[in-house]
């Protein structure tokens, strides 16, 4: 039979393509084909995408991570991908087991809801100042402080962040220039966000304009945060778990000086006054070597701060649900740790939420969303600031110990205080629960109208322990070697302070929205308000404890006192909205609002405010479009809205008395506790009065692939509540209540500008945004001035908010030939002054300088004096870019932040050595000083600092320029690549996404400032640093 094929060629070829094609089909049939399907807009993986085989049974979704798989499909047929949204695609499958592919979008991002006040709206039909980002903008770095990753992401936003302790590293919110914005958490307010885990956050947006927030009418007054959690999802359980573990490390911190350097600068204060030097050259050499213990360098930067702190954060969740029912689940936990030696100080936070959503019936909704936090914060006994600013009082010539182990009498004994089982501790526990119910009835016999109802009930559990403990400090006999108790440091106390606050909320509403004859679409919102909270607080101290027990019953009863309090505050109100377009075309949003507040007297309880704004869509006008078809859309907007502000001293038209306070004598002898009178009632105390006006417009071109959004705005405030400057005689008995006096006003601008494409395998997108915002004092309250100078000189009406006065610095004294032929700055014919020391200008020309040389010099402003001085300088200029960049497996994240026009004013240690028994910042060596320092004849050298004097010199710690530094900076406030790991083993084991993260914050930072932190604007530079952190993590998602 062989041979006989064999002599046949045309049987044998016959033969053969019969084998191959047999086998052929079996190669292609029952096959396994998998893959990954993204959007081509961003390159995110889609979920819940359908995949199928066209004329076949055969059928898949994507999983949470935007994969797939089918098996027993024919390698010769096709794969369509559907998903709702996007554009369907059949694609060959032409032989191969892996078909990845990216689908375009049919939702423009114009369509894109947007959170707004009590509602959402189309990102297309917004007419007011809105800024908005979502979860992927909040998750690309781990953080225990969401308000950290707002940074350059939302223009006319001014963030500043000036400590990075552990649970005290909060940032100050600023929208367009002023404080204070009300904080929106699901609908619900004043709801703290910062300390959500960021995994629970699905958007949050600022509303900066009077427009857009006069719906939160007395609460708005100045921009309003907008924070959503996440919801369920339609499709089947996604659950996922991420994990990072970070370290800390110091940004920026002024290095103190080394025994060499502090022996230095101490000789050449002694020189510089005519002295003799403190220590020999041999001495020096000493402290240089650092070998003989008589004369130490001892490091207490080292001995202070860790080079590294750990921190880790993880969470896990569940999402999914089906036409019925949905869910969320989040369940996180977060730690970190102190930068400071001494162990056990540390922030911990534990966070859950669920968030569940039923259909009971077609028309009926309900909602429930639960949320409930612990946050632990351990630290020592002293504040985190207090011990930055200790550092710089340990003089390196002395260790901290002696050599029994007993704590040293010099340097204050404050590097005891990290030893907590010596000195004490700090104790703070926090347990949050926020529940919210959430009703809503489609009114079936009427076509979309909705009967709505929001419920919270909101509870805050505090408990803070201060135990504090009393130590002894010991000078050591070197001859002996024994150490001998010179004297004690610190308290023996245990204060215990038990907080509760009750928070309760009732939020009814009517809801309608109808398009008639298919161009005119009305939405509609009217809705009444209640809220009520009550706080509660009780203390117990007890002192001079005898026993190591740090509990109040242990404390003696001689000793001991406690304290209570009780807040009590309500409001209601009644506001509602109207949303009408006219074809997508004309666009225009109405609001109002009617508050009550107790804060004021039954006649002036109520205020009403309102806004109105409106667009108009030029794009999709037919002369537009027929024209320019480049533009995808183009905006114009403007709006005018009126807010108010109701955050005075509560009760202030009622007469208060303080008791006891004072003391009275009845009886010739008897001595009686008193009380006194608070303030004299103001029966008038009313709203603060804001309003703004805004105009800008918003544009896309070529399919998103540019877009941009510009807006100016003016705001006044009225009513500003101030004490009348009038004087009264310290016998009144009583001081004057608040009243509705001042007035200011602000203005801005605010740029943003996108870009995203795709360039082969590389898709990226580039987000740039800068604000500018400025205030001016039209009227304030101030005393009556004696003449136009007095006047020029200490009034702030009609300047900006933040003038900072003193005298101008024009370089530095050369020689003494300079010094005695300028103007007279000492009062004794500059016979106080030497080479280096700072030259002020002679503003009034009269030869001499003094009072009537003080001018304007920079912005900002003295908060108060003393060590804790905080110059405050709030930036004119913000701006940001954030860059996503993606290839492949491979995704990149960049957030660039900075600021522009802010100033930093040094003090104290920064300024000044040896002042008030510190030590001295290392950079300033760099001082003018003798080239031979046992030589008071010799020739000076010069530096950029002034000479040094123990506490600095009086002339050169005039409040001038010459210390005020320019604070602008660009920092890297994040980072992060990701790798998305795919193979075999994975998807056996039902894992359908693992990602590998690394990513960091505040990794580059470029300033002027040299070692102090540009955000850092404490007078000595000295605040707890803000950490550079690097994180490695991971993500599963199955």
């Amino acid at each position: 039979m062989t041979k006989r094929i064999l002599k046949k060629p045309k049987l044998l070829l016959t033969f053969l393509g019969s084998f191959l094609l047999f086998f052929s089909v079996k190669s292609v049939q029952g096959q396994s084909v998998s893959g990954l399907v993204r959007s081509s807009a961003d390159n995110q993986p889609l979920s819940g995408v359908t995949v199928f085989v066209p004329g076949s049974k055969q059928v898949t979704t994507t999983n949470g991570e935007g994969h797939y798989q089918l098996t027993g499909v024919n390698l010769n047929a096709s794969l369509s991908f559907s998903f709702i949204g996007y554009k369907t695609q059949t694609i060959p499958i032409n032989g191969r087991n892996k078909v990845d592919v990216s689908l375009e979008s049919t939702i423009s991002t114009l369509d894109e809801m947007v959170v707004v006040g009590y509602g959402t709206q189309k990102k297309e039909n917004l007419t007011g100042a809105i800024a908005t980002v979502t979860a992927k903008d909040l998750t690309a770095v781990p953080t225990p402080n969401v308000s950290t990753l707002l940074y350059g992401k939302l223009p006319g936003l001014s963030p500043n962040q000036r400590s990075g302790a552990p649970g005290d590293d909060n940032v100050a919110l600023q929208i367009r220039g002023l404080g204070g914005a009300l904080v929106v958490v699901d609908g619900i307010q004043n709801r703290n966000f910062t300390r959500l885990d960021p995994n629970e956050i699905e958007s949050i947006t600022i509303l900066k304009d009077a427009a857009s927030a006069a719906i939160y009418g007395v609460s708005g007054g100045n921009g309003v945060i907008l924070v959503t959690t996440k919801k369920g999802t339609l499709g089947k359980p996604v659950f996922s778990y991420s994990t990072n573990f970070g370290v800390q490390h110091i940004t920026r911190f002024p290095e103190p000086v080394n025994a060499e350097g502090y022996a230095i600068l101490m000789n050449q204060a002694a020189v510089n006054i005519g002295g003799t030097p403190t220590y020999t050259q041999e001495e020096v050499q000493k402290f240089r070597d650092g070998t003989d213990p008589k004369y130490p360098n001892f490091n207490y930067y080292d001995y202070w701060m860790r080079d590294y702190a750990p921190q880790m954060q993880q969470d896990i969740s569940v999402r999914g649900g089906s036409e019925k029912i949905k869910y969320f689940f989040l369940l996180g936990q977060s730690t970190q740790a102190s930068i400071f030696r001494g162990g056990n100080q540390e922030f911990k936070k534990y966070n859950f939420r669920t968030n569940i959503s039923a259909n009971i019936t077609d028309n009926l909704e309900i909602s429930v969303n639960l949320g409930a936090r612990t946050e632990n914060r351990n630290n020592m006994v002293q504040s985190p600031y207090l011990m930055a600013a200790w550092l710089y009082y340990q003089a390196p010539i002395y260790r901290p110990r002696n050599p029994d182990g007993t704590i040293a009498s010099t340097n204050f004994g404050l590097s005891a205080y990290l030893d907590r089982d010596l000195t004490g501790y700090v104790k703070n526990d926090r347990n949050i629960f926020e529940g919210s119910l959430n009703i809503k009835y489609k009114v079936p016999f009427i076509n979309g109208l909705g009967l709505n109802l929001l419920a919270s009930r909101d509870m805050v559990f505090e408990d803070n322990k201060n135990w504090e403990k009393i130590f002894g400090l010991y000078t050591w006999n070197e001859t002996t070697q024994t150490s001998t108790q010179a004297s004690t440091r610190g308290v023996s106390r245990l204060i215990v302070l038990a907080e509760k606050q009750a928070t309760m909320y009732v939020n009814p509403s009517l809801t309608y929205e109808q398009t008639f004859a298919g161009k005119h679409h009305v939405k509609g919102l009217l809705a009444y308000e209640v809220s009520d909270m009550l706080g509660t607080s009780l203390s117990g101290t007890r002192q001079n404890y005898v026993t190591t027990i740090d509990q109040l019953f242990a404390g003696p009863d001689l000793a001991k006192n406690n304290t209570g309090t009780t807040t009590d505050g309500g409001r209601a109100s009644y506001f509602g909205r109207l949303n009408y377009d006219y074809s997508g075309k004309y666009l225009l949003d109405y609001m109002f609002r009617f508050d009550g507040s107790a804060k004021f007297p039954p006649t002036k309880r109520w205020g009403f405010f309102q806004g109105v704004s409106a667009a108009w869509r030029i794009s999709e006008e037919k002369f537009f479009k027929n024209k320019i078809s480049a533009v995808d859309n183009l905006k114009l907007r403007g709006g005018w809205g009126k807010l108010g502000d109701d955050g005075s001293v509560n009760f202030q038209y009622l007469t208060g008395y303080t008791y006891p306070s004072g003391s009275y004598i009845f009886g010739g002898s008897v001595l009686s506790p008193g009380l006194t009178s608070n303030v004299i009632p103001n029966p008038n105390i009313t709203w603060e009065d804001h309003q703004s006006f805004d105009l800008g417009f918003d544009m896309s071109m070529w399919k998103g692939l540019f877009t941009m959004e510009a807006g100016v705005f003016y705001k006044t405030s009225k009513g500003i509540l101030a004490t009348r400057a009038d004087a009264i005689p310290s016998t009144f008995g009583s001081g004057l209540a608040q009243e509705n006096l001042n007035s200011l006003n602000s203005r801005g601008i605010e740029l943003a500008f996108g870009h995203s494409s795709k360039i082969g395998s590389v898709s990226y997108s580039i987000n740039t945004n800068v604000s500018y915002a400025r205030l001016r004092n039209d009227h304030v309250e101030e005393r009556g001035f004696n003449n136009s100078y007095d006047r020029w000189r200490n009034s702030n009406e009609g300047r900006e908010g933040s003038v900072h006065w003193g005298y101008k610095s024009i370089g530095q004294f050369q020689s003494y030939e300079d010094i005695y032929s300028s103007p007279i700055q000492d009062a004794r014919a500059n016979s106080t002054l030497r080479p280096g020391d700072i030259r002020y200008e002679d503003f009034n020309g009269d030869g001499v300088i003094d009072g009537g040389d003080i001018q304007p010099i920079s912005r900002g402003w003295d908060t108060s004096s003393g060590p804790s001085a905080v110059f405050e300088s709030n930036p004119l200029l913000n701006f940001g870019l954030g860059i996503n960049v993606s290839w492949k497996r491979f995704t990149l994240d960049m957030n660039w932040a900075g600021a522009a026009w802010v100033y930093s004013k040094l003090s104290f240690n920064a300024t000044s050595p040896f002042k008030d028994g510190r030590s001295a910042n290392a950079y300033l060596l760099d001082n003018w000083h003798r080239a031979d320092p046992t030589n008071p004849n010799s020739a000076w050298v010069a530096g950029t600092y002034p000479s040094t004097v123990i506490g600095g010199a009086a002339n050169n710690l005039l409040n001038s320029d010459f210390w005020i530094k320019d604070a602008s900076y660009l920092r890297l406030r994040s980072a992060g690549i990701t790798y998305n790991l795919q193979n075999n083993l994975l998807k056996k084991l039902g894992i359908g996404s693992f990602d590998l993260m690394l990513s960091g914050q505040n990794l580059l930072t470029f300033s002027g400032l040299g070692e102090i932190d540009p955000e850092n604007r404490s007078a000595s530079g000295s605040n707890y640093p803000q950490m550079m952190t690097f994180n490695a993590g991971a993500r599963i998602t199955f």
